[in-house]
């Protein structure tokens, strides 16, 4: 079929367009994947051409538009020699491009989980097997005008591609989405499903510009002439893709209740996939509702894979595969008998279009699902989770990025603690600028740190000679009590004596708890009074199984200046109900309690300390009394706690001390 150089040149420049769709599939999925991915995703795109440009010279194109056997395959122009003229040449051309472009749709689709090595087995599948098959059922004899396949001798009518091409994509897409299954994090157990937005959504937006200006070559380019036809081709692609652009962010904004710029994207998208398939043979009317319709197409199908858990991470399915099978059905409802040329009635021409969209199902989804499934249990297509964690750039192909750098410096800053390590800048860019802010903040922490560390260190100098001469002081204190005792005779001050020699040696035993407490502004006080409780227990010889202590204390801390009062009250009352509450040989309990009073606004607290043994005088005042132990006990809690003793002589004798904290965790 001889071609004039004005038709080979225009479909020249058409391939060139359509080629410049690869850019714009690597810009619009770079773009709506995150960073760590984006270095995958372009590798991947500039990948597939490379495998689909020499799969399809070797036997790709040959097996769609050589000579064809019994209308099912291609028999000749294996390893195209591309010496029979300038149009068959031209010809293999701009078809490479569309097998290309078929290919590269499942690259957005599988972003972000699929194995670099997976995606070549993909690649090599769908050009070096599936879309050829096909190709050859609906388009072998396109180049001479007349159909030779099965599917395009029965009238099915595909022109530039809606399920030929899209189609086929979406199709692999989706067969490989089930296998290899959704991101980490997309869909949780429990909660609502998460979205994963995108790094750079201007790429995105130029790369959907760049796959509308490549659209003009795809549909304007398959008349395969420049003639009149062209420019009514080219205006109702871009009447579609805007209207599939415009319907989809009408009603996308009425669901979603915002403008949403991905179904902008999208819609354009499944727009101009919708009209590929009649764009020949419909009015402008007719292609602003295809295209709109091919909008509401894509967005129920991305409502659909979203119900089923099915992760498509550019809306590569709902576009080419939804918007796809809409177009293809569209050239039976709205084309022009005359310009579709099947002679088939409307009904009759609307069961074909249906006939080749099963077979697509049939062949492309059920080969690729098939294929893929067996690879996958010998070769996992799917990356390990780690891998996925870390990202492809890395994990596929040991790229880094300056925010990666980053990011795994301050990991490891937060495993090891160390203060010293520093994020590498990168001049002159965001990430550089960000990286140079955090090393000033690291370098003030640091000295503000060591600083702290000084301190500390001479706190705790300060605070061991403190305790050193405390502990001696109160050794020698007690030691001259004991000295004393053994020169008086009277009873009384024999046993005054041994209560001042009883409260050095509690003074002493808190001190000495107090001490090994790593942070004076925040003591375990549950710890700290069983352990008091239990030594004095010790101390008097007590047994546990004649009296026995319950404790219901509420998990709080204080600071030394509530703990040091609160544990001598408890060391007094706790000393006297074991010296003077259970005769010998008597049962008891004694018990100890802490709440916080949640009724009052300030941070008031209620110890309660209680036995069940013989109590004291019901007409005992303790703020009267010349009881030592009393007055020490009514001493602290009002003026070292700010507080107030009750007395309740029901059963036994029972001590309520209702203070506030102090203010010692402020003072620090």
């Amino acid at each position: 079929m001889d071609k004039s150089l004005v038709d080979i040149f225009w479909v020249l420049i058409c391939a060139v367009l359509v080629f410049v769709m690869q850019a714009g599939f690597t810009c619009l999925e770079s773009g709506l994947t995150r960073s760590k991915n984006s270095i995958n995703v372009a590798i991947k795109n500039i990948t597939d051409f490379g495998i689909s440009t020499i799969l399809f010279w070797a036997f790709g194109f040959a097996l769609m538009f050589g000579t064809s056997y019994g209308a099912w395959t291609g028999s000749t122009g294996f390893f195209l020699p591309l010496d029979d003229g300038v149009w068959p040449t031209t010809f293999f051309l701009f078809e490479l491009m569309f097998c290309a472009t078929s290919v590269t749709i499942v690259s957005g689709a599988t972003a972000e989980r699929l194995r670099f090595s997976s995606y070549i087995i993909v690649s090599i599948i769908i050009s070096g097997l599936i879309y050829p098959i096909f190709g050859h059922w609906a388009w072998n004899g396109a180049q001479n005008g007349i159909s030779s396949g099965w599917l395009g001798m029965r009238g099915f009518v595909d022109f530039a591609g809606s399920t030929v091409v899209h189609s086929v994509g979406g199709w692999v897409s989706l067969a490989t989405l089930l296998i290899i299954g959704p991101r980490e994090g997309r869909f949780p157990k429990v909660g609502v499903h998460k979205k994963i937005h995108g790094s750079d959504l201007p790429l995105s937006v130029l790369g959907t510009f760049l796959l509308w200006l490549g659209w003009l070559g795809f549909n304007g380019g398959s008349t395969l002439a420049l003639n009149y036809n062209v420019a009514g081709i080219i205006t109702n692609t871009v009447l579609a893709g805007s209207s599939g652009s415009m319907v989809t962010l009408a009603v996308g904004w009425m669901i979603r209740r915002r403008a949403d710029p991905e179904l902008l994207m999208f819609g354009s998208l499944a727009g101009c996939v919708a009209i590929t398939a009649s764009v020949h043979a419909v009015s402008a009317m007719w292609a602003i509702a295809i295209g709109g319709i091919g909008g509401i197409m894509m967005l129920g199908v991305d409502y659909l894979l979203e119900y089923l858990h099915i992760d498509d991470a550019v809306g590569a399915v709902s576009v080419h595969l939804g918007a796809g099978i809409w177009g293809t059905l569209a050239v039976a409802i709205f084309g022009k008998a005359e310009l579709l040329n099947t002679g088939l009635s409307r009904g009759t021409q609307l069961l074909i279009q249906v006939i080749g969209i099963g077979v697509c199902f049939l062949w492309v989804f059920g080969t690729s699902y098939m294929l893929l499934r067996v690879i996958n249990r010998f070769f996992p297509l799917r990356v390990t989770p780690e891998n996925e964690y870390i990202g492809l750039n890395v994990s596929e192909h040991g790229a880094t990025t300056e925010l990666l750098d980053m990011f795994r410096t301050m990991d490891a800053q937060a495993k090891t603690g160390d203060m010293s390590l520093r994020v590498p800048v990168e001049p002159f860019t965001e990430v550089g600028q960000i990286a140079e802010r955090y090393n000033i903040v690291m370098d003030a922490l640091q000295k503000a740190t060591a600083r702290t560390e000084a301190s500390l260190e001479e706190k705790e100098v300060l605070l061991r000679e403190i305790h050193h001469r405390v502990k001696n002081n109160m050794q020698v204190i007690s030691s001259l009590l004991r000295l004393q005792s053994r020169n008086v005779r009277d009873e009384q001050q024999i046993e005054m004596l041994k209560e001042s020699q009883n409260r050095i040696k509690a003074m002493a035993l808190i001190h000495e708890k107090l001490y090994r407490s790593k942070d004076l502004a925040n003591i375990n006080f549950n710890d700290y009074i069983k352990n008091l409780v239990n030594d004095l227990f010790l101390s008097y010889k007590v047994s546990t199984s004649k009296v026995s202590l319950k404790m219901n204390i509420e998990a709080v801390s204080f600071g030394i200046d509530t703990a040091i009062p609160c544990g001598l009250i408890v060391n007094e009352l706790v000393s006297n109900s074991l010296k003077y509450a259970f005769p010998k040989g008597k049962d008891g309990e004694i018990k100890i309690s802490l709440r916080k009073i949640v009724d009052l606004k300030s941070d008031m607290y209620e110890l309660t300390v209680s036995d069940n043994g013989a109590g004291i005088p019901r007409d005992l005042d303790i703020r009267k009394t010349e009881s030592l132990g009393l007055r020490l006990i009514t001493n602290l809690a009002e003026n070292q706690l700010q507080g107030k003793v009750e007395l309740n002589r029901n059963e036994g004798t029972e001590f309520q001390i209702k203070f506030k904290e102090a203010k010692y965790k402020e003072r620090i």
